[in-house]
């Protein structure tokens, strides 16, 4: 079965989306430039141009998968083709915040894994570190009043409210 992803080839969500494909048996994986589908056919209503409408709702920043003729963003291609035992949720946080994507992977109510695209990758790997293992309840507790300058909100409280 063909696998085409709109995305970041080098992003953190797009090498990990590739890995459960893989691993899932979905071997025939293309990459597609958003550019390309822009100006495809003249912005007929087909799939491409739905794809790419898709992708541009998502803030071009979580990647958007086609298989076998179904269109699924991170979240959902990670709950389909990922472990069964695993739910990812993916959001775009405020604009305020350095972050441009939080991808969190949870199992029986504990995190499992956090990964924000976007920002400083020092910061995102060690707020990983820290949370991985936690409940969801006792991760929100900690972050959901943690400030960033004058942003009004932060990295981690974002990932608290998202949460």
């Amino acid at each position: 079965m063909a696998v085409e992803i709109l995305g970041n080839k080098e992003g953190r969500l797009e090498q990990r989306l590739v890995k459960q494909l893989k691993e899932a048996g979905l071997n025939e994986i293309t990459w597609v430039s958003p550019d390309m589908l822009k100006v495809h056919d003249g912005w007929r209503k087909d799939e491409s141009v739905v794809w790419y409408m898709q992708y541009e709702y998502y803030n071009r920043i979580l990647p958007i998968t086609c298989i076998h003729a179904y269109f699924y963003n991170f979240a959902q291609a990670m709950g389909k083709y990922g472990p069964r035992d695993i739910k990812w949720k993916a959001w775009a946080p405020s604009p305020a915040v350095c972050s441009k994507v939080i991808a969190v992977a949870i199992k029986d109510d504990v995190i499992q894994e956090v990964i924000m695209e976007g920002f400083c990758m020092g910061f995102s790997n060690a707020l990983n570190i820290l949370v991985k293992g936690m409940e969801v309840s006792r991760v929100v507790q900690l972050l959901q009043n943690v400030p960033c300058q004058t942003r009004g909100t932060s990295c981690p409280q974002e990932l608290a409210r998202g949460l």
